[in-house]
């Protein structure tokens, strides 16, 4: 009876996995940080970052599919501020066709304009010097609860948008993309009713590739606040990119500028980079990332 028993559980169980999709990917990188504003004791930093993304999906016989994620992540810079690993709250939802729903920690339709990051360089993004946004906006929290708002993506071709709001936040932000040939335009705007009109935003953003180069620029424009960078990149032999930006804001004493460097090892990437705030300090770092 007792194998009869254990042989019935292992067939409920082998059903439930066969009817539903539970993926694993991820990543992970480690490398050194500089940083000028933190004084000649701590400018050198160890640094190491963890990312585990849990995806469930099954798919109805008429077509819905319906997901969930979860992401595990951790990692630490320097001596001060060290943590655990956390477990993001959850973002559940359904699509079909080109539409998709979704709740709980949201991506954010600011944060997923195609384009917004555009010009990234080193290890960590050093800053995100690059981003012409200026305020505050919805994301995903990687370890975190998020602001439990709602979303809809819609896709049809070359044309993607992307709807999003938060009771907690009080943020609705939408995003219009076309994509033609390797070139992609897009503009958003975010509407921050707690803050009035202190905290609205709009972005557009152009970019694309010619051979071995890619270009790109972006204007934002935060409470009057605007902030301008332009972008390049250039592939240079097997496996090696080097990225470079320059951004102009008007909150800034002085131009932000950023070089960097990517290199592959065949399964992962050397990676590096320097940048300039708008106060003149400097930060860079170098180290390997990695994909799974």
């Amino acid at each position: 009876m007792k194998n009869v028993l254990l042989a019935s559980t292992a067939l409920v169980l082998t059903a439930g996995v066969a009817a539903a999709d539970i993926t694993f990917s991820g990543g992970a990188r480690f490398g050194v940080l500089y940083d000028s504003t933190t004084g000649a004791a701590d400018e050198l930093a160890l640094h190491n970052r963890f990312t585990l993304n849990i995806d469930a999906a099954t798919e109805t016989d008429s077509g819905i599919e319906f997901f969930a994620r979860v992401r595990v992540r951790g990692g630490n810079s320097g001596t001060a501020g060290i943590t655990n690993s956390g477990v993001s709250a959850p973002r559940v939802g359904m699509s079909v066709g080109g539409v998709e729903v979704a709740v709980g920690n949201i991506k954010g339709a600011l944060e997923e304009t195609p384009g917004l990051y555009d010009g990234a360089v080193g290890l960590t993004g050093l800053g995100d010097l690059n981003v012409v946004a200026t305020g505050n906006w919805d994301s995903f929290s990687s370890a975190g609860a998020g602001v439990n708002g709602v979303e809809v993506l819609y896709s049809a071709g070359a044309f993607g948008a992307h709807l999003s709001h938060s009771p907690v936040s009080d943020l609705t932000a939408l995003n219009a993309s076309y994509a033609f040939g390797d070139w992609t335009v897009a503009a958003a705007y975010q509407d921050d009713a707690a803050a009035g009109s202190a905290n609205d935003t709009w972005l557009v953003t152009a970019g694309g590739s010619l051979g071995n180069f890619g270009l790109g620029a972006a204007y934002g424009d935060t409470d009057g606040n605007a902030k301008f960078r332009v972008n390049g990149s250039a592939a240079l032999g097997a496996g090696t990119k080097v990225t470079a930006f320059v951004a102009d804001d008007e909150s800034a004493a002085e131009t932000i500028w950023g070089l960097g460097f990517t290199h592959s090892l065949g399964g992962a990437v050397l990676a590096g980079g320097v940048v300039a705030d708008g106060t003149g300090e400097n930060q860079a770092d170098l180290g390997v990332r990695f994909s799974f």
